[in-house]
């Protein structure tokens, strides 16, 4: 066995991850800083990211309110195109407006693909 080289690999690997998380953190505190209605806490040494997303309330351009926190996941997979675990998968309440975000296969062309498609769907939204 190449102990090296596994080392260099996993060195890498674990890098990779890391900037996948900060490249989600970023998007998304830019996002925040917008004044959109997310927010997310600081990487903390694992592949998911905690995000919130509380979009009850808005109109979607199609007329139609986000009511409920099943309507904002909803809405995030559908016109922003980004999967999030709601955290009620995890024991929550079906209201919590927190989620988890895996960066475990994607690039970080899908990061900045995936802010910029949330951005996108986040701007069509009437309050």
């Amino acid at each position: 066995m190449d102990d090296a080289a596994i080392n260099r690999f996993l060195t890498e690997y674990k890098q990779q991850i890391q900037n996948r998380l900060e490249g989600f953190y970023q998007g998304i505190q830019s996002l925040k800083n917008k004044g959109y209605h997310v927010d997310c806490i600081a990487p903390q040494s694992a592949i998911y990211l905690t995000v919130k997303c509380d979009l009850r309330g808005a109109i979607k351009p199609d007329g139609n309110n986000i009511n409920s926190m099943a309507d904002v996941a909803a809405y995030l997979l559908n016109d922003a195109h980004i999967a999030l675990v709601p955290f009620y998968a995890f024991g929550s309440d079906k209201e919590s407006p927190w989620f988890r975000l895996s960066v475990g296969t994607c690039s970080m062309d899908d990061v900045n693909g995936s802010i910029a498609s949330l951005e996108n769907a986040l701007g069509q939204l009437k309050w």
